[in-house]
């Protein structure tokens, strides 16, 4: 009567051993029951179960929903470190753009500084 319905786990005898000098070394034997409980199990049914039995009904929908949460935080992560690319890349780029326009400016500035100095050593 004491067993579970699903995994038919029972129950057992278990002894406490109390270790004393000599031959006489008495235990104190128990019987062991599961720990059951009335669940419904995963077919709708109304059973007597344990409660190891009972954790793994709901497995399923946990391991799937874990796994939708690490799905979508991956997803969120993967977004941000690509916005995060972008807005680096795009820093990057005026970053060279005024490095170029700093560089022609003054390379027009140079230009028009040589040719003064010739002109004025050739007078």
């Amino acid at each position: 009567m004491k067993t579970c319905e699903l995994c038919k786990k029972g129950s057992r005898m278990v002894g406490n051993r109390i270790l004393l000098r000599g031959h006489y070394n008495p235990t104190n034997w128990t019987r062991k029951y599961p720990n059951l409980q009335k669940a419904t199990s995963p077919e709708g049914k109304k059973v007597l179960a344990c409660t190891q039995c009972i954790k793994t009904f709901t497995k399923a929908d946990r391991v799937a929903e874990n796994k939708a949460k690490r799905t979508e935080a991956k997803r969120m992560a993967d977004e941000k470190r690509q916005s995060a690319v972008e807005i680096n890349r795009a820093k990057q780029k005026k970053a060279a753009e005024a490095k170029k326009a700093r560089s022609a400016s003054s390379g027009q500035a140079k230009v028009t500084g040589k040719e003064t100095k010739s002109k004025k050593a050739t007078k």
